[in-house]
């Protein structure tokens, strides 16, 4: 009787195209009972529309742990939506989006601080949220802002940094929530070529095996880089995986993949 009601009730769910978004904070990691992983997003059967445009149809989509994703596709296609969806800030979607972290930072073209915080008050807002005493959280604010070089400028307010400046407490922000996921959307695309392979360099170094990247850039070069998988968003609700795990396998999707598929 049990599983017909779950039947019934998941039925008319879909049928009233209500969402369901679950979140779970599972270690890094995860596996099922049969020891296979478990991705940290999924997506299922999951529509979505904007103002009477479709721009998801029923799609499913699996992210594992530690992979490095660059998302790419033409202009318009819904990689931003994609990552709203992800990231929970779009909620207007049919099907079910299941998390297995609450452990998301975010790096967005714009730095997005608060303008009224200084750059160690900025970043202490998201440790604050990790529930560390005064004494950890003043411990971890040094280490990050040297890790991003910016000691001096701790006491500074946003409007007083550069725009390579105001990335890097940006970067330090995200890092602060000590993430699972880290999103980033066009974060660099706003500055001079020296800024970027400062930052691009600087991103690296943060990064470990255990952090699920999901990277946004018309910089296709710099983003396949860093990546060792490849979701290449198409029009209809296709999504291509490619693994570019190996120098060759990024050269060939750089070369012959990326371009065809863009046609």
């Amino acid at each position: 009787m049990k599983n017909i009601m779950v039947k019934l009730q998941q039925k008319w769910l879909t049928k009233l195209k209500i969402n369901i978004r679950k979140s779970t904070s599972s270690p890094k990691f995860s596996r099922n009972e049969s020891n296979q992983l478990l991705p940290i997003i999924a997506l299922e059967q999951v529509t979505l529309a904007f103002k009477q445009q479709l721009i998801f149809d029923a799609l499913d989509l699996v992210i594992y742990p530690g992979e490095k994703i660059a998302l790419l596709g033409k202009s318009g296609v819904g990689k931003s939506s994609l990552i709203k969806l992800i990231s929970g800030l779009e909620r207007g979607f049919s099907g079910q989006i299941t998390t297995r972290t609450q452990r998301i930072g975010y790096v967005f073209q714009e730095p997005r601080l608060l303008p009224w915080l200084s750059v160690g008050e900025n970043i202490d807002e998201v440790l604050k949220a990790q529930g560390l005493t005064k004494l950890q959280r003043d411990a971890r604010l040094v280490e990050l802002l040297t890790q991003v070089g910016l000691t001096a400028y701790q006491q500074h307010f946003p409007h007083q940094l550069s725009g390579g400046m105001a990335q890097r407490a940006s970067l330090a922000r995200a890092f602060a929530a000590d993430p699972d996921l880290l999103i980033l959307d066009e974060p660099f695309s706003a500055l001079d070529k020296q800024s970027v392979d400062e930052l691009t360099q600087l991103l690296q170094s943060f990064l470990t095996d255990q952090i699920t990247l999901l990277y946004i850039s018309h910089n296709i070069e710099q983003v396949i880089g860093m990546s060792n998988t490849s979701l290449l968003l198409k029009p209809a609700s296709k999504c291509l995986r490619y693994s570019i795990k190996t120098p060759a396998e990024r050269t060939n999707f750089f070369n012959n993949i990326y371009p065809s598929e863009l046609k």
